[in-house]
């Protein structure tokens, strides 16, 4: 049952797990990982001397916590392939006939955005009836990362998927303690060379909401569209989509990421930029705290080492760090209590 009144206060936690393949190598698999998760998070909060909750709870997972889901039940054979890409070519010529099929269907202009579409309705299940079952079943506002996702005809609070074209996008859905899908954001700036490369489509900037929860309204974006601009001189379309949300009046900005390491300019090598929101928090008007998930360990050939952060932005308009992983590379999970920002 969601809460019926404004809170006086929120727990906000980041959750920081480690990918592993196995995780994803069936529906049970998955929802057993995060539900283990859920519960440390539930096994967190305060409580009362009858059991119950003291505050609501907002729980992020990182982005691409279920893009992998687009492989299950193909690992063993996908084990050997160094990157992502070559593990999606090798799932595309198994099941050419399917992809055909899917071609004729919807027409999409790679063999990437074929693969996406036809793998679409099992990734949606599972990602909607996983972190469903986990915001009714533990009492949370969850934000479930993301996964590659094109839009679905059939509306939010479902399971059932029907793709509405083949363009893809990295997607994120948000659940309320009734376990009802709330809003869907979808990720803006893909970053160059990584996303692109998969294929995936830009979201509009347009389409990024504000949600109004007990404990104030709330705001989504993922890694990249954190930043207050561009890392290359390529991208002309850049939208700086946190600052965006601050002026949408937002009070707290969910932010799953999947930093990695390094991450490249037109020249040289710029460190990694998981604090990116530390410099941005104080430039705002509205957003009081930030609230960064990131992935541990290894997936492919991409390794993920940055520490998820709770950040603060105080009466003075300076940044502060509420809690910080201090195991980048490991499984992690931050939890802080702080007033909520009810309108």
């Amino acid at each position: 049952m969601e809460d019926a009144v404004p809170a006086t206060h929120v727990e906000l936690f980041a959750l920081q797990p480690r990918l592993s393949l196995e995780d994803y190598d069936s529906p049970a698999a998955f929802a057993r990982k995060h539900r283990a998760l859920a519960q440390r998070v539930s096994d967190s909060r305060a409580r009362d001397s009858a059991g119950t909750p003291l505050h609501p709870a907002l729980v992020v997972w990182p982005e691409w916590v279920g893009a992998p889901l687009g492989m299950m039940g193909q690992l063993p054979r996908l084990r050997h392939h160094p990157t992502a890409r070559r593990a999606m070519r090798s799932v595309a010529l198994f099941e050419w006939w399917s992809l055909w099929n899917t071609w004729k269907d919807l027409h999409p202009p790679t063999r990437e955005e074929g693969l996406h579409a036809l793998r679409a309705a099992r990734v949606h299940q599972v990602m909607h009836e996983t972190f469903s079952a986990i915001a009714r079943d533990f009492g949370l506002w969850v934000v479930a990362g993301s996964a590659w996702l094109p839009s679905n005809r059939r509306g939010l609070d479902t399971p059932d998927f029907t793709p509405h074209g083949a363009r893809t996008f990295n997607t994120s859905y948000t659940f309320a303690p009734g376990g009802f899908h709330v809003a869907t954001t979808r990720k803006v700036n893909l970053v160059p060379t990584r996303e692109d490369t998969l294929r995936l489509s830009p979201g509009r900037p347009e389409d990024l909401s504000v949600i109004a929860t007990p404990f104030g309204r709330l705001a989504t974006v993922l890694g990249y569209d954190a930043f207050p601009g561009p890392l290359t001189s390529h991208e002309p379309y850049f939208v700086p989509c946190a600052r965006y949300c601050d002026a949408l009046r937002a009070d707290i900005l969910a932010h799953p990421s999947s930093a990695l390491w390094p991450m490249s300019r037109d020249a040289g090598r710029t460190p990694r930029r998981d604090d990116v929101l530390t410099a941005e928090l104080s430039s705002f008007r509205n957003i009081r705290y930030t609230v960064t998930a990131q992935p541990a360990g290894t997936l492919f050939e991409h390794t993920f080492e940055a520490p998820s952060l709770i950040l603060e932005r105080t009466a003075e308009g300076s940044a502060r760090v509420l809690a910080r992983s201090e195991h980048p590379g490991d499984e992690d999970l931050l939890h802080v209590t702080v007033p909520a920002c009810p309108r």
